[in-house]
Parts: structure tokens; sequence; C-alpha cells
């Protein structure tokens, strides 16, 4: 790891106690930081908003959608902080959410509602004895009824340990008619 990684990874450390969930990954280039926001992203590959920034992420042609394009939103230890995606389809129905997350022992058990538009999957988040153990959940499934821009929010309503998880992805999959 050079000097420059070792400083954005310190960067993002220290900006961990900030209102926001920090991507648990090292930059390999320079990080862009938006002192309004307090956000830190990776410049080319900022997947999430919090608290105000967005990056459309499309469609792919197996109809799948996959959040987030980083390796793990994770140090998610204040219940306020959330995450979301901007999305877009071109192929509208109904769609199979799953997601790949993991959780300390002893931080099992945090709500957490995944939400596009009006409709909302509540989530209890299942300790896996480790942050880093991820599991596998079908989480249940959105139908999305046209073509369009949409967005995907995750916000924890408890969190009883010290952290709410790590979510390492959000995969929407169209369910065969």
């Amino acid at each position: 790891m050079t000097i420059f990684m070792k400083s954005i990874w310190i960067a993002l450390l220290l900006l961990a106690t900030a209102r926001f969930v920090v991507f648990c990954a090292a930059v390999e280039e320079p990080a862009a930081i938006d002192a309004k926001s307090k956000l830190v992203e990776k410049a080319t590959d900022a997947p999430a908003d919090h608290q105000g920034s967005r990056q459309l992420v499309k469609q792919a042609d197996d109809g799948t959608v996959v959040f987030p394009h980083k390796n793990t939103v994770g140090y998610w230890t204040k219940l306020e902080d959330w995450a979301s995606w901007e999305f877009e389809i071109a192929k509208p129905g109904k769609f199979a959410v799953e997601i790949l997350q993991g959780c300390g022992t002893g931080s099992g058990n945090a709500e957490v509602e995944f939400s596009v538009g009006d409709q909302t999957l509540k989530v209890t988040v299942q300790d896996t004895g480790g942050f880093q153990n991820f599991v596998a959940r079908d989480i249940g499934t959105f139908k999305l009824t046209k073509p369009g821009r949409y967005t995907l929010t995750v916000k924890p309503k408890t969190k009883p340990g010290v952290a709410v998880m790590d979510l390492r992805q959000v995969t929407l999959k169209p369910v065969e008619k």
C-alpha cells in the first residue's frame, strides 16, 4: 500500500465518526471529499447517496440491478445513518430482492427497511458471527410497473448491538412470469 493510499484510508477512518456510513474499502485513487455532505467516495465509482451524492445504477441486459459497486457499506454504528442508490430500469416487472449481509456476534436483530417508492421490505439482520461473514438472504419482492428511475433506500430502525450490519450487496432479480 502506497503512502497516498494509506493517507486516504486514514481519512476514511477519521471520517467514520461523522454522521454517515463509510465504505469499508481502501481507495486506490484520489477520493472526492464533499465538505458540505461529509461524503467520502471513490472518485470514479460513487454508488450511494449519503446525504447528497448520487450516481445512476443501470439495469443489466438480464434484468438484474446490483448495488453497491464497492466492497461493503460498513462501520454502520449510528442509527440515523442510511444509504440509497438511484437506479434505472428498462424492463419493468416483479423483482426478487436478495441481500448479502454480515453482522458481528451480539449485534444481530437490528430492524432495517429496504424501500423503493411506497414499497418497503422489513428485515431483521442475522448475526453471522462476524461483520465480514456474509450470507445471502432473500428478503421479498418489489413490483416496478414502468421503465424509468427509482431509488432504493436502506434505513435502520433499531440497532441493538455495536453496529447495524455490513451490507455487501443488494440484487434485484426479475421474477419470471
